[in-house]
């Protein structure tokens, strides 16, 4: 049976105190209070999912009480009553965090109206605050950090999408914001917790590459092979989940195959005859919109609906600056552990810095940013002269490499491609002094495509 939802009235009238009871009684359960300490009382023992307040209280000023209402554990939904003189101070409550007002006397249809609301928006800020916590009791993952609307939405379609067993779910976002993370939730709420995740990175190899790496290969399958083969990862991922990290990337005859896997849970192996059967569940991600590139024709339509049955979209770090503090310290904690240091906090003008910085590399960059901090410093606060790294490493990001102003000949008889990609990344990489990340800022591609560039081109890494 599902629990009735319950409701204090905070009111000095008592007339009006019943007949908002005589409305209310039948499909909640309802409390009262006539004073701003009683209903501060009856917050505590009774949890109400909404509180009814008046502004005007014998003993108290109903925009007083709100702050201290709203700071209660699990916090309630409050709309506010006022008379018509006092409509001026909505503006006040409505900031404070109230949901909505209610003016006497009240009319009974938006009473109603406003009620129903203000219940299913406690309903729901009450399924966000469990599953958060649900999240963040997780062992297998680490700690998700943050308050952010877009962010705790992102975690509670995370954790519903992890039910099924078979649903393809899309993780969309950019660099650094934690999809491989938000993948190994998924897999860890789900009913495959007990079987393998298996992550792979499709932008860090060659298609051949990532072709072998999924599907294995059989002994002699090509020159180089290993004499006994290969398992690939769809088999090592059997019974549990395969992560697709820039999912985008993947070669459309990969593509393909992929296709087959899900609709058919079967494919051969390189060089292979015989068919091996796979159950897995595919998590994919990208840092760009997959559907946007399947429209133009850079990925398969039908493998796309395949990929997203859910999709979840993460937000960048700068459109979260409510969390950033709170991972900054979360962070500072990490690292106080891992190389005994004794950081006890933020200095007010480090808080400054760090909520101005536009966080290019998102959460990845800030955790980045305080391992570096902890392990050169020595005191109990950061301070801001403690960050005077991340001023010059984003003067050093604002000019983006161009090839608008390049000129290149092409010869009449053509020429290797290979050749002149291995021609400019060996001379960047001498021009930034062999240094692996200023050369990938400098050629505009992330660091492992080029680590995986200089590999391949045999640079000497």
């Amino acid at each position: 049976m599902r629990k009735r939802q319950k409701i204090l009235i905070v009111d000095d009238e008592a007339p009006f105190r019943s007949a908002m009871r005589r409305l209310l009684e039948k499909n909640y359960t309802i409390a009262e209070a006539e004073t701003g300490q009683g209903a501060m009382q009856l917050a505590h023992s009774e949890e109400p999912d909404l509180i009814l307040l008046d502004i005007a209280l014998p003993d108290a000023n109903g925009l007083d009480l709100l702050p201290q209402l709203k700071e209660l554990r699990p916090s309630p939904t409050v709309v506010m009553i006022t008379a018509y003189e006092q409509v001026k101070d909505v503006v006040a409550a409505i900031k404070g965090g109230a949901f909505d007002y209610l003016v006497k006397p009240v009319d009974i249809d938006e009473f109603e109206l406003t009620i129903q609301k203000a219940l299913e928006h406690a309903s729901l800020k009450n399924e966000v605050d469990r599953l958060r916590q649900e999240v963040q009791r997780l062992q297998k993952v680490d700690r998700l950090v943050g308050k952010n609307p877009a962010f705790l939405e992102a975690q509670v379609l995370a954790i519903k999408s992890a039910q099924s067993r078979d649903a393809g779910v899309l993780i969309q976002g950019n660099s650094g914001v934690g999809k491989e993370l938000f993948a190994r939730l998924i897999h860890a709420e789900s009913p495959r917790a007990a079987y393998p995740f298996v992550a792979l990175n499709c932008a860090a190899f060659s298609a051949e590459i990532i072709e072998s790496e999924l599907f294995g290969y059989e002994r002699g399958a090509f020159t180089g092979a290993r004499s006994e083969g290969k398992q690939g990862l769809l088999e090592v991922a059997d019974g549990g989940t395969l992560f697709l990290d820039e999912v985008i990337d993947l070669h459309p005859e990969i593509q393909a195959k992929l296709l087959r896997v899900l609709e058919e849970k079967e494919f051969f192996p390189l060089g292979g005859t015989r068919k091996r059967h796979v159950d897995i569940r595919i998590v994919s991600a990208t840092n760009q919109d997959l559907w946007k590139a399947a429209e133009q024709g850079k990925f398969r339509k039908d493998l796309y609906f395949r990929l997203a049955t859910i999709r979840i979209d993460l937000p960048s770090l700068r459109h979260r600056q409510e969390d950033i503090i709170p991972l900054a310290r979360y962070f500072l904690e990490e690292f106080n552990d891992k190389y005994h240091k004794r950081f006890r906090g933020l200095s007010a003008e480090a808080e400054q810095i760090l909520l101005a910085h536009p966080w290019p590399g998102n959460v990845r960059e800030l955790r980045n940013t305080m391992e570096r901090l902890v392990l050169l410093e020595n005191e109990e606060t950061v301070l801001a002269r403690h960050l005077h790294f991340l001023g010059e490493e984003q003067s050093s990001t604002n000019v983006q490499p161009s090839a608008d102003n390049l000129l290149v000949t092409l010869p009449d008889e053509g020429l290797s491609l290979e050749a002149l990609e291995q021609r400019i990344i060996e001379q960047a990489f001498e021009k930034c002094g062999r240094n692996k990340s200023k050369t990938a800022r400098f050629l505009g591609i992330p660091r492992h495509v080029l680590i995986y560039r200089l590999k391949k081109h045999n640079l000497g890494t």
